[in-house]
């Protein structure tokens, strides 16, 4: 199963009255480092716990991380479906929870009241969903791409041209037979519009189903264009010219167009931060600061938290340390339903002087 924001909203109230404990490990292909990191980190987390006043929390961690050790060597398996690995454990309950994600995610054990969600935040923020076509002759070929992971769609077939014993070009229901060959390339080229027009239905409730906040269309320049002005309004049209080999698989051609989606990602986010930080200058629905907008996600008024990935607030006054802080502020929002974004230093200049925060607000 894919992880996504629903997964997270669920993690944000995952609880216990002793505590939960979470667990993030990278596993690279080819190497054991993941496992020796993790281990390292659940060594850690046991001698600050014995160290410290609660000698009967740690007796109980101690106790629980042992009972986990099965869904712990799971978890740092190599042969494991994910880069990124991720569990959480209630100390006094039952319930575990895993998470497997094609992200890096870390390398981390921690003890909480709830579990620990920025590395994950941080991680799938990097790779929200995003739409690819490869727009051409023959078709339509379409990717939903988020969370690392890339999977084909049901593609768009142009029954255009195809070459016959000669090698000439022909087209069904066409003949070049009485037609001047200028023509006969225009005629062509009109079906292909036609039949890119048509695509649209299919693309855009893809787009739509998927919920794509960019559509990367790769090919001529020609073809995409005529695809890309059809297309409803609503989300980024990024054209890219380009030949995207037909041979690629769902993972290679996400690694080919990686680059175009991370730039159209940041472009997003410094368009959301500037949004917000006008909003709240003329006194719109939208929140700077972090005071302000610590009150408003404890009413429930945050739509979209908008956070510095660098987290430069100051959290001295509130006696909690900035880590703390930020985690309140993710768990909050979920916990009513919004959503987060954690802004990639170039994307969070436009919240300098707000303390690197900013929400945008149901109202």
């Amino acid at each position: 199963m894919v992880f996504d924001q629903a997964d997270l909203r669920e993690l944000a109230v995952f609880g216990d009255e002793v505590g939960v404990l979470s667990l993030y490990t990278t596993m690279e292909p080819g190497t054991q480092a993941g496992r020796t990191r993790l281990r390292n980190e659940i060594a850690a987390l046991r001698q600050d716990l014995a160290a410290g006043p609660d000698q009967e929390r740690a007796r109980l961690v101690g106790l629980r991380l042992d009972l986990l050790e099965p869904r712990i060597d799971e978890l740092l398996d190599p042969a494991g479906p994910g880069l990124g690995r991720a569990l959480f454990a209630q100390v006094a309950g039952d319930e575990v929870r895993t998470e497997w994600l094609q992200l890096p995610v870390g390398d981390l054990a921690t003890l909480r009241e709830r579990a620990y969600l920025l590395p994950l935040v941080t991680a799938v923020q990097a790779d929200r969903p995003a739409g690819v076509a490869r727009v051409g002759r023959d078709g339509v070929r379409l990717f939903d791409c988020r969370y690392g992971l890339a999977d084909e769609l049901e593609p768009v077939i142009f029954n255009l041209a195809t070459a016959g014993s000669s090698g000439e070009a022909t087209l069904p229901g066409l003949s070049r037979r009485g037609i001047h060959p200028d023509r006969f390339d225009q005629r062509v080229e009109e079906h292909l519009t036609k039949y890119l027009r048509d695509a649209v239905p299919h693309v855009a409730g893809q787009a739509q189903r998927l919920g794509w906040e960019t559509l990367l269309l790769v090919g001529n320049p020609r073809d995409t264009s005529v695809l890309g002005e059809a297309l409803p309004t609503g989300r980024e049209i990024v054209h890219m010219d380009a030949v995207l080999d037909p041979a690629l698989s769902p993972s290679e051609v996400l690694e080919f167009v990686r680059p175009a989606l991370d730039e159209a990602r940041a472009r997003n986010d410094a368009a959301l931060a500037e949004r917000a930080r006008d909003l709240a200058l003329s006194g719109g629905d939208g929140a700077v600061g972090l005071d302000d907008i610590l009150s408003l996600l404890r009413q429930g008024r945050v739509e979209h938290l908008l956070l510095d990935e660098a987290g430069p607030w100051n959290s001295e006054p509130m006696g909690v340390t900035p880590e703390e802080l930020e985690e309140e502020m993710i768990e909050l929002t979920f916990e009513y339903g919004g959503e987060v974004t954690v802004l990639e230093t170039g994307a969070a200049q436009e919240l300098a002087e707000a303390g690197g925060v900013a929400a945008m607000l149901r109202w």
